[in-house]
């Protein structure tokens, strides 16, 4: 197993110390890390130091710092947290629109090849074998992809939607009331007491 040098020692200890709670915990860039370790005399280039991370596999000390951090204190594990619990949700959502879109052509596409079928079934001929298994392939696919987006949406926890999205969502729910209903529950009301 290959040891660090003296320049890379003090490069890995600059990565480490640069991931802070404050920082959530990312590190400098290789060009600012380079910078640095100019500063101090000390040659790497960025290119280098890209080397090193992965010779020496730093992303795991880094790791194992977040890890240690997130065991030691609550507020760092709260946030860590919080972070990849919004980042879930906001990759949920972008993958439940993108979904949306293709499910949408989907339908577009079924519908001009069930026009063409019908055409072809009203003058006498069968839609083919693959034909059949294509269209039910790809309606398949999009809606069990799409319902499986929407149980993912729903089992997350209440803290990961916003109240802004809350109010957002209530504000868009419409109530109506049918009058005769109202009328025959106030009459049974009435003459009940």
């Amino acid at each position: 197993m290959k040891q660090m040098n003296e320049t890379q020692q003090k490069a890995f200890e600059i990565y480490l110390e640069s991931a802070t709670f404050e920082s959530d915990y990312k590190p400098i860039s290789e060009e600012q890390l380079a910078s640095k370790l100019e500063a101090l005399g000390l040659k790497g280039s960025s290119s280098s130091i890209n080397r090193w991370k992965k010779d020496f596999n730093w992303m795991q000390a880094l790791q194992n710092k977040v890890t240690l951090a997130m065991s030691e204190d609550k507020q760092t594990r709260n946030l860590l947290q919080r972070s990849s619990l919004q980042m879930v949700v906001k990759n949920t959502k972008v993958d439940i629109d993108r979904n949306e879109m293709l499910l949408a052509a989907s339908y577009e596409f079924f519908e001009i090849e069930t026009t063409k079928i019908r055409a072809r079934q009203n003058a006498g001929e069968t839609p083919t074998k693959d034909e059949t298994e294509f269209m039910k392939f790809v309606a398949t696919l999009t809606s069990t992809r799409r319902d499986k987006m929407l149980d993912r949406l729903a089992i997350m926890p209440p803290e990961a939607v916003s109240a802004e999205q809350l109010l957002s969502r209530l504000n868009g729910v419409k109530v109506e009331f049918e009058d005769d209903v109202i009328d025959a529950e106030v009459q049974d009301e009435k003459a009940s007491s």
